[in-house]
């Protein structure tokens, strides 16, 4: 579905399509603690936006994890406002982003209209692109998908609108966020409309096994260790229907490493067998805990985007998360009594 009022699919690839046709410099960002679909839709649409004709730089509060960190961007990345320096943008998208906030406060106080190094919202037209069903439509022109996988997915609708190639950058970044969100294309998100668009992108001359060797084979030996250090302390629940970990800062430092290297654990204990929700909690650099939960995926899986509700965060239905402002020991008993009923409930329901 799409939030922006009173259009269908084709209608609003139409409107975003002429809201970016009428720009001239944008600036496209993303969440904190990008992902492979972050990241690879922030650079897809700054591809479209270059083919078009636009100026565009690129924003992410946070720096790149090395496992991202390779791919070619089509413009200048900026970690806060600041380094604009008097570059002013007419345009101003978030990619896979499900509030505004998710960008910083610098972004949730441009959108409030805070004026934040000086951009002035009035002054710019917005864009929001998702498929986070928590998303809130924070912009001036809301395109939010919650059916598809990954928001790469549906700017390579927007591509396709535009009939631009997915040769070279851009169908390299499309590819690497779909198959992040899509778990290499495992994941009961998977949909043969994923399948078909990843065909049409090798078919354009990704090659697949030179994208992995630069995104998969990037660990350090710290990280192979923390790993197995947090596997030996994974704890089952409910009749081992929940798998949980709690990880401190100390053991990410033992091991010189840093949150980064945590991505992909939570859904690395959905391997499990008989687990149906991964749970992780991680002590905050400064205060509180982050929550990370995992589910099967389909129909009669947990709904871990509700629960995560509860607690102030959101996601997807098989993949959410939140942060709470309590110790992570105390957090991880609060999140396995709403998990627990939801667990043993007729269906996983």
């Amino acid at each position: 579905m799409t939030t922006d009022k009173d259009t269908g699919p084709a209608a609003v690839e139409y409107r975003v399509a002429e809201l970016l046709k009428g720009g001239r410099r944008i600036l496209i960002g993303t969440h904190q603690g990008p992902d492979g679909d972050a990241v690879g839709s922030m650079a897809a649409l700054g591809h479209i936006c270059r083919a078009l004709g636009l100026e565009v730089r690129l924003y992410c509060q946070s720096d790149l994890p090395d496992d991202l960190a390779w791919l070619p961007l089509p413009g200048p990345l900026a970690h806060s406002l600041g380094e604009l320096r008097g570059w002013a943008p007419d345009r101003l998208a978030l990619v896979d982003c499900g509030a505004a906030n998710r960008a910083g406060q610098e972004m949730a106080d441009f959108f409030q209209g805070k004026k934040p190094a000086g951009l002035e919202r009035k002054k710019i037209q917005t864009l929001n692109i998702d498929h986070h069903v928590s998303n809130p439509a924070f912009a001036d022109l809301n395109w939010v998908e919650v059916a598809a996988p990954a928001t790469a997915e549906i700017i390579a609708r927007l591509a396709r609108h535009l009939k631009l190639s997915y040769a070279g950058g851009l169908g390299e970044a499309i590819y690497l966020g779909l198959a992040t969100d899509t778990g290499n294309f495992t994941y009961a998100n998977t949909g043969a409309p994923s399948l078909r668009l990843a065909a049409e992108i090798i078919d354009s001359g990704l090659k697949v096994e030179e994208l992995f060797e630069k995104y998969d084979n990037t660990w350090s030996l710290g990280r192979m260790r923390l790993w197995g250090e947090l596997l030996q302390n994974v704890s089952l629940h409910a009749d081992g229907k929940i798998a949980s970990t709690v990880i401190s800062m100390a053991t990410l430092r033992k091991h010189g490493c840093d949150t980064p290297d945590l991505e992909g654990f939570a859904s690395f204990l959905r391997h499990l067998k008989g687990v149906e929700v991964a749970l992780l909690v991680r002590e905050g650099a400064t205060s509180g805990s982050k929550v990370s939960l995992r589910s099967m995926g389909g129909r009669s899986s947990v709904d871990v985007q509700a629960v995560a509700a509860r607690f102030g965060g959101g996601g997807h239905r098989s993949a959410a998360g939140a942060v709470i402002s309590f110790p992570v020991n105390q957090v991880e008993a609060m999140m396995l009594e709403a998990l627990i009923p939801a667990v043993t409930a007729d269906g996983g329901n």
